[in-house]
């Protein structure tokens, strides 16, 4: 398979332009014609609702392929630089070139979003891909694979289906490049066998994102806003706020408000609202119940449906850090919230956790908000907002630290499955006064440095 896929690359074919225009724009053609069935299929895996499936996944891919549709010509000319005059006559340029045959992992919490805005980088930049898509959402897999195979030549994109075992063989040969999101675990392991090859890797992880709340901030508007961010798609989302800090001056108006804007989303029983999505399987529903163990501090959900895979918007309060929900990422509907009284003792806490791939801060103080992204690292920042700054096709996406590395998005997805190849073209005439042996040459390489 590698080796057919190198040679379609080679070749030459995808370097052209018209070539990944035309790529992209069937790619654009068959998920129109096949949107239906798309939809139909997160619905059968994660129980989307449709608007959220669209808005989420399908809108968001489509978006990105107008963007590079639209901007595609600029980012594949090559880019004067200067020569320095000792060098001249010669022209010196950066030339994006594709990287080869590169490998995408995706994961289930949005199984179509996270293959396909890779894909439009890959495509983009001109390479071969192999997509793996995730065995947990079975139903959006076998869409991916049947229109991946009405588009593409096998040898220019293919999908590999599969168990863990298939993955775990792909990730030891020899790749370009590989692109996974998921776990910052399963990431460990992927940059160790990539180590072996020497092969790039972007991971694009999770962690436990904070959401800070201080006590000027609207109190009605933030829990609406963390409220939406947390509960989109069951709060299986990388960058939703995984605990929320709020000054204890604010915390019961805050707590209040949280549970007003879950009533006003999802009803008196989100069970039986159409916009309320589920967890992706049983094991996932047990793993969230296990940290329910003290239900004292429960303040509004807590139950859960294993048999539907039904788990509802769950509030918890002062919950203590030596608790498992708050060392482990959540990645449900589960949302701690924690009073705190000292900005400096918050920023210390948080700052022996790892790097997350998400800061939420909510404050309308200008210079508290520049203190608290200077004092906390993280991959990216939402002030008086969740979700959004990924949601972009301006901003680059990715995480820092144990939240990742490499970034993606708009033109950032482009120069990820780019190499950025320096080139200085030069002629046959041209000064000698650098060759050996260099006599008074020395003195005039001294004058033009301190010329030039």
């Amino acid at each position: 398979m590698l080796e057919s896929l190198s040679e379609f690359y080679y070749s030459g074919k995808t370097r052209s332009e018209p070539f990944r225009r035309h790529s992209l724009q069937e790619l654009r053609r068959e998920i129109l014609q096949m949107q239906d069935e798309i939809l139909h299929a997160l619905y059968l895996d994660l129980g989307k609702p449709e608007a959220e499936a669209y808005v989420s996944e399908l809108g968001f891919v489509l978006s990105e392929i107008k963007y590079a549709l639209k901007n595609l010509h600029r980012w594949i000319k090559e880019r004067r630089v200067k020569t320095p005059f000792m060098f001249w006559p010669a022209r010196s340029y950066v030339v994006p070139v594709p990287k080869g045959v590169v490998l995408i992992l995706g994961p289930w919490n949005y199984p179509f979003h996270l293959l396909m805005v890779p894909l439009i980088g890959a495509l983009s930049a001109g390479n071969c891909m192999v997509l793996k898509p995730t065995r947990h959402a079975p139903e959006t897999a076998n869409v991916i694979e049947k229109m991946v195979k009405n588009i593409f030549h096998p040898d220019h994109c293919r999908v590999v289906p599969g168990h863990e075992k298939r993955a775990r063989e792909l990730i030891t040969m020899k790749w370009d490049h590989i692109f996974f999101t998921g776990s910052t675990g399963v990431g460990r392991e992927i940059m160790i066998r990539a180590a072996e090859n020497l092969t790039p890797v972007t991971l694009e992880l999770g962690g436990k994102n904070p959401c800070i709340v201080f006590d000027d901030a609207d109190i009605g508007v933030s829990a609406e806003r963390i409220a939406w961010g947390k509960f989109l798609n069951a709060g299986q989302t990388c960058i939703a706020p995984d605990t929320v800090y709020c000054h204890e001056s604010v915390q019961e108006a805050f707590l209040d408000a949280l549970q007003r804007a879950i009533h006003r989303f999802f009803g008196p029983k989100p069970e039986k609202s159409p916009d309320y999505g589920r967890i992706i399987n049983t094991h996932h529903i047990k793993r969230l119940a296990a940290y329910l163990d003290d239900e004292s501090r429960v303040v509004t959900g807590g139950r859960f449906d294993e048999e539907n895979l039904y788990f509802a918007p769950t509030i918890l309060r002062d919950v203590p850090q030596g608790a498992v929900v708050m060392e482990e990422e959540i990645f449900g509907p589960i949302l701690p919230v924690l009073g705190f009284k000292n900005i400096d003792d918050l920023i210390s806490g948080l700052r022996r956790r790892s790097h997350p791939l998400a800061l939420y801060i909510f404050t309308k103080n200008r210079s508290l908000q520049e203190k608290m992204m200077s004092a906390l690292p993280s991959g990216s920042v939402g002030i008086n907002e969740t979700i959004k700054q990924a949601a972009t096709n301006y901003l680059p996406f990715g995480g820092v630290g144990e939240s990742g590395m490499g970034a993606y998005h708009g033109k950032a997805s482009f120069d990820c499955f780019s190499q950025f190849r320096s080139v200085m073209r030069a002629g046959y005439r041209g000064t000698r006064f650098h060759f050996p042996p260099y006599g008074r040459g020395l003195k005039t390489l001294k004058m033009i440095y301190r010329l030039f």
